[in-house]
């Protein structure tokens, strides 16, 4: 699967679960780890609801939560 990929359907999950209301809890979190690329992932953009999120918002970030690529968006790197 390559990173459109993953991103598109990585985006589709995070409205799937607003759409079925799973988005309501404290700590509901969806991350996908990109294939081939040592630590790196995608996440959601922090303070976007759940069915706001595009295949093109998701931030690409390392292990640190450090992003990889420029984004407009912020991470939350808060480690509970």
């Amino acid at each position: 699967m390559n990173e459109r990929d993953l991103r598109i359907d990585l985006a589709a999950c995070y409205r799937l679960v607003a759409m079925f209301g799973w988005d309501d809890l404290v700590f509901t979190h969806i991350s996908a780890r990109l294939p081939g690329e040592h630590d790196a992932f995608l996440i959601n953009p922090y303070g976007m609801l759940f069915e706001e999120i595009t295949a093109s918002s998701l931030v690409k970030i390392d292990k640190n939560g450090d992003k990889l690529v420029p984004s407009e968006w912020p991470v939350n790197r808060q480690v509970s």
